[in-house]
C-alpha cells in the first residue's frame, strides 16, 4: 500500500510531501508513524526542520493547524517552510490586482469588437457575436457569451481565465478554436497554449503550475 506521506532527503535538509490523492484522515495516521520513526531513529538533539509539501492539495486552515499541532508534539522537529503548486481563487484575484490590470465594465454587444492593449479584468457582459480582444491575459468576472481572444495577435504565454460554459471561441496568440465542453471544468477555466503549442484547458487552481510567471512577474508569493 502506497504511503500517503513521504519523506525526501534533500541537501537543504527534509521535505514531507502529502500525496494528493490520499484522505487527509489517513495523511494524519501516515504523518504520526513517520514522525515517531524518525524520532525513535534520532540519536543526536538536533534540530529538524521540514519543508512541507502540499502538491495540487491545497489545506484548509483547520488542516493546516492539525498537521502543525502534530508536528509541534516533537520538540527536535518543526515546520520550515509550506508550499503548494495551486492557489485560491481569492490568491488569484490578489496577484492580479498587485499588477496593472485594466478594469473593464461594459457591454459588448453583438458584432462589436473592444480591443484592450495588456491584461484585463472584465466586469461587464459580451452580447452572443460580441468579441473581448486584449493583446494581454484576460480575466473574467463579468457574463460572457460571446468570443474572448488573450494575447492578440501573437503573445502566446497569456491566458483567458473565465468560466466557458457559455463561451463559443476562445483565441490565445494565435491558436483560435471553438470551446470543446467536454473539456470544460465545473467552475472556472485557465485556457492557455500549452507545450505541444495546443490549446488546453485547465482547473483555476492550476494557474499557478501552468503560468508561474505570472506570479513571478507580480513579485508575490501567493
Amino acid at each position: 500500500m502506497q504511503q500517503s506521506v513521504v519523506l525526501k532527503a534533500s541537501n537543504d535538509g527534509y521535505e514531507l510531501i502529502l500525496r494528493q490523492e490520499a484522505s487527509f484522515d489517513d495523511i494524519m495516521v501516515d504523518l504520526k508513524v513517520l514522525l515517531d520513526r524518525l524520532q525513535a531513529d534520532n540519536t543526536t538533539d538536533k534540530q529538524i526542520s521540514f519543508d512541507l509539501d502540499t502538491a495540487s492539495r491545497l489545506l484548509t486552515a483547520e488542516q493546516n493547524q492539525k498537521v502543525t499541532q502534530l508536528i509541534q508534539q516533537y520538540p527536535l522537529f518543526s515546520i520550515h517552510k509550506l508550499t503548494a503548486n495551486v492557489i485560491l481563487t481569492a490568491d488569484a484575484l490578489a496577484m492580479i490586482e498587485r499588477d496593472t490590470v485594466h478594469l473593464v465594465n461594459q457591454i459588448i454587444r453583438n458584432g462589436q469588437v473592444v480591443e484592450i492593449t495588456g491584461d484585463v479584468l472584465f466586469f461587464g457582459k459580451i452580447h452572443e457575436g460580441g468579441v473581448l480582444r486584449a493583446t494581454g491575459s484576460i480575466f473574467v468576472m463579468g457574463e460572457v457569451n460571446g468570443a474572448l481572444e488573450a494575447g492578440y495577435p501573437d503573445h502566446n504565454d497569456a491566458v483567458i481565465v473565465s468560466p466557458l460554459a457559455t463561451v463559443p471561441r476562445v483565441r490565445v496568440g494565435e491558436l483560435l478554436e471553438l470551446v470543446d465542453l467536454e473539456k470544460v471544468v465545473d467552475g472556472t477555466d485557465v485556457v492557455y497554449i500549452n507545450d505541444i503549442q495546443a490549446l488546453d484547458y485547465q482547473p483555476l487552481q492550476q494557474l499557478k503550475r501552468v503560468r508561474p510567471k505570472l506570479f513571478t512577474r507580480n513579485g508575490g508569493r501567493v
